[in-house]
């Protein structure tokens, strides 16, 4: 038997035991990888350990009937239960006692996405389903009138009607993003917003949350999208528990920051308390025939969602509702608002006009004025981060801005620092820009002299220097940036156990240094250092290794060039630059050439990938190393439209298609190949126009048949 047969049979009898209908014993099967373990060590479906169903966590190593592992999941998951009582009397050593217990047995039980982490483990990371993306902002009705202009211009180019005239409108909440996700109409988690493509799964508290039901109407997957938030008319509830369990506690100071450390309490004895909170949605994906965004709305409260307040009007109409909420109507608001959400009405205009700096540019965020306070500075701080810019960031006498309490506030860059001619001891007008960042915008009185710029970098000591209005550290080898290259790295594979604590904590214990040293660790380096286990470990170094062949878009941009994005990875494949020695071979001339680079970019792509020559060599020596697209692989020329809910996350799907040079697109237009729904059959307009333009509709199983009949394996 060759190699490639023995790792054909892994997979299938993996598959099936994971699918619950093993052919083959435990036994046999040890054998099986044993044998290709003393072939090939390296092997790549040695590192796909689990193999779990996407969306789904595998069954205990046991069996599902295990009576001692059922029998942990049913205690663990009561008292879980239990911890959300007012009447509890929780004993975290006892919990967490039983929860090592089942994780020793059955470390991917599907129980752990139900309860609360034990004491001293995290929330379970997740990626969404689809990205939770921001808005772009505007402050003024003269500046919401240009972005109406500018939209409208983009429809009429679109053949599309303009959305100056038909907008929606509704308020923009002040709370913590989370979405949460149904399976036919249960509810399955919620997962916060994070970076917006990775959150923490945070479940079993907001299930117990005001407007989140348990059970809707709806088949398949959706998942809907909203904000929590502590109601003022709670904050008195809230207060009166926390002094309970916390005599030194005064008051809160913040409806928003007391909601999100609430929201994602991990204190057993402070889980009762997410009664006291309540979510708002305002999105929903995966349900067909939706039109509009009042369409939308509808639906939500069809379903039980509680939802904001909106309406639907011309660019006069949202203008004239903004200046209600300013002069009266956000101060008599039950819970905080920040401004309002306006975008285009119709779902499909929406979607059509696609992205601005990855922000739908047919909506936008029309923000409030801000709020400001005098303080006094007593500091400024430079502080390196991770790309080695320096941002001064300004100490200050604590003020209340917006609800919470301000100690630290943004200088911006060092050409603010001189242009504002600030100083320690200077008062200084502080506001948080949008309600979120605080800022320094203006001297008011002259205190004490002038600040001047470091000379030397606080994180290596290397003598600064300055581009533009920005100092940077110059040093390659500054802890701070090679913090910086390792995050930028495990963000752009996608590892989502991966968090920034653990990769400073194997930094810090020298054990990482660039993106190569990943691929050296092993489970007994990981478990040498404090609060890790070997399921942890495992859970770390396994997804890892077995992400060693890289999409080459992914590739560059992970080697943390300044300003090299996986977008600009794309354009650079787009453009016939499809292997790193097509790259080393080109000059930045012709690198400029592409369409959207220009030279600026071109000279840091060159001179990033001369400098990253080394460390692209010791990664290929373990295996690790980019991968091009296919000359016309299988789906080369076809273009695939994902919309409504499928069995796999959309990114998932997405990636097929691109990892086999095929094209996917956000919306649907002329030359699309395929449009792929839930339902073939679907009326939607999406459906309708796909129709008018002569695009093949299927679902899942019938894009899984595209792939196999071009050769793509599924």
């Amino acid at each position: 038997m060759d190699i490639e047969e023995l790792a054909r049979l892994i997979r299938h009898h993996r598959d099936r035991y994971y699918n619950e209908a093993p052919e083959i014993t435990d036994d046999a099967y040890d054998a099986l990888e044993a044998k290709l373990r003393a072939l090939d060590p390296e092997h790549p479906v040695l590192a796909e350990v689990g193999a779990p169903v996407p969306g789904r966590p595998s069954p205990s190593p046991l069996g599902p009937e295990d009576p001692e592992v059922a029998g942990l999941a049913q205690a663990l998951r009561a008292e879980s239960e239990s911890f959300f009582s007012f009447e509890a009397s929780p004993d975290p050593k006892a919990y967490k006692s039983r929860y090592q217990a089942l994780l020793a047995r059955a470390p991917e039980h599907p129980v752990f996405l139900e309860v609360v982490p034990a004491r001293g483990l995290e929330w379970p990371k997740a990626s969404h389903e689809i990205p939770m993306g921001s808005l772009n902002k505007v402050n003024a009705s003269e500046e919401l009138r240009a972005w109406a202009t500018r939209c409208d211009g983009l429809a009429e180019k679109a053949e599309l009607p303009p959305i100056s005239e038909d907008l929606f409108v509704n308020e923009k909440l002040d709370g913590i993003s989370i979405e949460v996700v149904f399976q036919d109409g249960r509810y399955e988690t919620a997962i916060t917003r994070g970076d917006g493509v990775v959150g923490e799964r945070i479940g079993p508290n907001v299930r117990r949350m005001e407007g989140v039901p348990g059970q809707i109407q709806a088949q398949g997957r959706i998942s809907v999208r909203g904000e929590i938030i502590l109601r003022r008319s709670r904050a008195a509830d809230f207060e009166a528990f926390k002094r309970r369990i916390d005599p030194r506690f005064e008051q809160l100071k913040s409806l928003r920051n007391t909601a999100s450390g609430l929201a994602r309490a991990k204190d057993l004895a402070h889980l009762p308390a997410c009664s006291f909170l309540s979510a708002m949605f305002y999105e929903v994906e995966g349900v067909e025939g939706l039109i509009t965004e009042s369409e939308k709305m509808a639906w939500l409260m069809e379903q039980g969602f509680q939802v904001p307040a909106w309406n639907v009007g011309d660019l006069a109409r949202v203008a004239q509702i903004h200046g209600s909420y300013e002069e009266r109507l956000r101060a008599e608001l039950d819970y905080d608002i920040d401004g309002l959400v306006v975008r285009a009405h119709d779902v499909e205009t929406l979607t059509l006009l696609g992205e601005l700096n990855h922000r739908p540019r047919a909506a936008v965020a029309f923000k409030f004025g801000n709020d400001m306070q005098l303080s006094t500075l007593r500091a400024i701080e430079w502080n390196t981060g991770d790309s080695g810019r320096i941002t001064p960031v300004a100490v200050i006498d604590p003020v209340f801005l917006a609800g919470a309490e301000v100690r630290n506030a943004s200088l911006h860059n060092v050409g603010l620092v001189q242009q504002l001619g600030i100083g320690v001891g200077d008062q200084v007008m502080v506001s948080r820009r949008n309600d979120v960042i605080p800022y320094v915008e203006s001297v008011e009185v002259d205190g004490g002299e002038r600040e001047l710029p470091p000379e030397r970098c606080s994180s290596c000591d290397t003598p600064v220097v300055q581009d533009g209005e920005y100092l940077l550290c110059p040093n390659e080898t500054c802890p701070a940036r090679m913090q910086g290259r390792i995050k930028v790295w495990i963000k752009q594979l996608g590892l989502l156990e991966w968090g920034e604590k653990t990769i400073e904590t194997l930094f810090s214990e020298g054990l990482v240094r660039e993106p190569a040293d990943l691929y050296r660790l092993t489970v007994e380096d990981v478990v040498s250092l404090k609060g890790y286990g070997e399921s942890t470990a495992r859970k770390l170094l396994e997804p890892l290794q077995a992400s060693k062949q890289i999409p080459l878009p992914s590739f560059i941009a992970a080697l943390g060039i300044s300003a090299v994005s996986k977008e600009t990875g794309k354009l650079l494949v787009g453009a016939g630059f499809d292997s790193l020695e097509k790259l080393d071979a080109a000059t930045p001339e012709a690198l400029a050439e592409v369409d959207g680079l220009g030279e600026i970019k071109a000279e840091r792509i060159k001179a990033g990938l001369t400098l990253r020559q080394e460390e692209i060599t010791r990664l290929a020596i373990l295996g690790v190393e980019p991968v091009p697209p296919e000359e016309g692989g299988p789906l080369s020329g076809l273009s695939f439209c994902f919309s409504g809910s499928h069995g796999r996350p959309r990114k998932e799907l997405a990636t097929l298609v691109e990892s086999n040079g095929g094209t996917v697109r956000s919306g649907v237009a002329r030359g699309l190949s395929y449009l792929v729904l839930a339902d073939p059959d679907s009326t939607s307009a999406k459906a309708e126009k796909a129709r008018r333009y002569g695009t093949e509709i299927i679902d899942e199983a019938g894009f899984e048949s595209v792939l196999r009949a071009q050769g793509v394996p599924v």
